[in-house]
């Protein structure tokens, strides 16, 4: 006890019995060592002793070894004293002071009982506190549950304790235990279910305390091997009315059986516990919710990016984002950084500066941008067109606390405007030519028709007739176009002729009437096996566009051979050839060449001619000779192969 305690109580009984009350502390060690001899058994009675022919009187007023207060020295009244200031103890003096010594000693066991007592519940509440954080502080349910376990061990003085989980059905479908090695597992086998005892707590759901276990009723014994165990604290861990689990304490550390305090206490630590395991499991809720919500936007074909205020990061990105900003955005990105990886531009070309950008916009300044269509830069130089949407997300303070940006590549839609835009002004240019040259024709004729001469009114006809094939052909490959694109486009497979098919197709071009000279290879006996109007098709657009491109006094080679189970035919000519710029698209809708502006057509031959080509089971490609002009080449089945394949 500290001496700034006793000392006003003792000062007091010196004051009132005119000798000096002191603790043992501050005596002679010698007095001391003769005090602890002789004061001894139980507190607050007063026992007489004697060093050096003077005489003492102790109490003891607690249970610890130097808790011993000292009246004295006195003389004795037998014996003469030789110093007249040490009063001299006679008997009624030595019974006040004995009474008056044993107050003392009773106060001030009263005091050290209480302040052991309160050090006693700083020690629990100390102890409970750091329980209760510990078990709080974990996320992880299996966590949370091992850490229970420990700190009830801990709490209660036990040397085994257990946590078992019920099901629905009432059985425990998860027994963690503590005190008890690998090995010793090992040695009992299988886990408890939950029967005998244990399923009475879970049945009762009530704190049990019971001094031998073997003596209970519901007690079934234990299996081999397992460690022996009598006394027994078992106490639920309940929230709402429903039992999350039990605790399970055995073999009280030395003592006998648990006390009502470790009832208490554990009982504490059992609804911290009901806490904690319900926060585990909302967070363990909250983070599948989390993952699945990550795995749904990461699997979401528009690019989605989350990026907060403070500090300005970016904190999540899905998959698509990577993808189309060229590099894999991780989560903690610096904003700035996120920004200057990919310059943005606006449609019309210009550098956007970071402050109008709609993310930046929505993070810094509240606004909520919508369809925006800018141009992004990759690392590998291509551009691609986005449509942002962005939108500030507000803490429940109204402050900004994170942007949402949301983005998708929209380049090929914006190319699909422009091929669109392309092909309504091409038709209708394409379409104007003939119809104002039948219309003229018709016009004059139907007005002037008999004042004409014969061969003017031939000379008109047959440009109206003209015109109105080449409206015709400009419809149906339109049309054409459509099926293909709808999928309806069908061929109608039969033997074709290949000699035969090459001859049609010449007669079906202008090249008779210019006059061209056609060089036809060897092809007889050749059969390929396919639609022949649409064969005829394809072969007579190569041949038109050879006799279109390719000056006047220039041959045409039509050739024919067999390959690998295919009919491959080719026609070449000696022009110019074609333009490299021209190659990369040659094969595409509404493509036409440099000579764009002196031939017409609207770029549909040759997609028209890979698509029937590709639908007979071929493929059409082009050869540049190294002596100049072009060679256009397709395959097609051979009939004969066709055949051998039937049963």
């Amino acid at each position: 006890m500290p001496y700034a305690t006793a000392e006003p109580l003792l000062r007091n009984i010196t004051v009132l019995t005119g000798v000096n009350v002191a603790p043992l502390r501050e005596l002679e060690p010698e007095v001391q060592q003769s005090a602890l001899e002789t004061v001894v058994g139980i507190r607050a009675v007063s026992q007489t002793f004697t060093y050096s022919d003077r005489l003492y009187l102790g109490s003891r007023y607690s249970d610890q070894t130097a808790a011993i207060i000292v009246a004295g020295p006195y003389a004795r009244a037998d014996v003469p004293s030789d110093d007249p200031d040490v009063p001299v103890l006679t008997p009624d003096a030595e019974a006040r002071l004995a009474t008056a010594v044993q107050n003392a000693a009773v106060g001030l066991s009263l005091i050290e009982d209480e302040k052991r007592e309160r050090l006693e519940v700083s020690g629990q509440f100390e102890l409970m506190s750091s329980a209760i954080i510990a078990i709080t502080g974990e996320h992880s349910l299996e966590n949370v549950l091992n850490r229970i376990v420990e700190l009830a061990r801990t709490v209660s003085g036990a040397r085994y304790a257990a946590l078992g989980v019920p099901g629905i059905h009432g059985e425990l479908e998860s027994f963690i235990t503590a005190g008890i090695g690998p090995a010793e597992h090992a040695a009992i086998g299988e886990l408890p279910r939950g029967k005998g005892l244990l399923g009475a707590l879970i049945t009762e759901q009530r704190s049990m305390r019971i001094r031998d276990l073997s003596q209970h009723p519901s007690s079934v014994g234990f299996p081999p091997n397992h460690p022996p165990m009598k006394s027994f604290l078992g106490v639920p861990i309940s929230a709402r009315g429903r039992v999350l689990g039990n605790l399970y304490l055995t073999e009280k550390r030395f003592a006998n059986e648990f006390t009502a305090e470790d009832e208490r206490l554990v009982e504490l630590l059992a609804r911290h516990a009901a806490v904690a395991i319900e926060n585990a499991n909302l967070y363990a809720t909250l983070e599948f919710q989390q993952e699945r919500l990550r795995f749904i936007i990461d699997q979401l074909p528009e690019a989605v990016v989350l990026i907060e205020s403070d500090p300005e990061r970016v904190t999540m990105a899905n998959r698509q984002a990577s993808l189309l900003l060229g590099w894999d955005l991780s989560d903690s990105l610096p904003l700035q950084v996120f920004l200057d990886r990919n310059p943005r531009y606006s449609p019309d070309g210009e550098r956007i500066p970071n402050e109008e950008i709609p993310v930046v916009r929505s993070l810094r300044y509240g606004e909520t941008v919508a369809r925006s269509e800018i141009q992004l830069e990759r690392e590998d130089g291509e551009r691609l067109t986005l449509l942002v949407n962005s939108a500030p997300l507000r803490q429940a303070d109204g402050s900004i606390g994170a942007a949402a940006l949301v983005f998708q590549d929209i380049t090929l839609l914006k190319d699909a405007e422009q091929i669109k835009d392309d092909f309504l002004s091409l038709v209708s240019h394409e379409l104007r030519t003939p119809l104002t040259t039948i219309h003229g024709g018709s016009y004059l004729l139907m007005e002037s028709g008999l004042d004409l001469e014969e061969d003017t009114r031939a000379e008109i006809l047959n440009d109206i007739f003209s015109e109105s094939k080449r409206l015709a052909s400009l419809v149906e490959n339109m049309v054409q176009l459509a099926n293909i694109r709808a999928g309806r486009f069908k061929i109608d497979e039969e033997p074709v002729n290949v000699r035969l098919l090459i001859q049609r197709a010449i007669r079906g071009t202008d090249a008779v009437k210019a006059e061209r000279e056609i060089r036809i290879g060897e092809t007889r006996d050749m059969l390929a096996t396919g639609d022949v109007d649409s064969l005829d098709q394809v072969l007579r657009n190569l041949v038109q566009n050879a006799v279109k491109y390719v000056p006047g006094d220039s041959p045409i080679d039509i050739d024919a051979e067999s390959m690998d189970g295919m009919i491959i035919i080719s026609v070449r000519d000696y022009g110019r050839g074609v333009d490299p710029d021209d190659l990369p698209l040659l094969f595409d809708r509404f493509q036409r060449g440099r000579d764009r502006e002196t031939t017409g057509g609207m770029g549909l031959g040759l997609y028209l001619s890979r698509m029937i080509v590709e639908a007979h089971g071929g493929q059409l490609w082009l050869e540049l000779p190294e002596d100049g002009g072009s060679r256009f080449c397709f395959s097609v089945p051979r009939a004969a192969d066709i055949e051998n394949d039937g049963p």
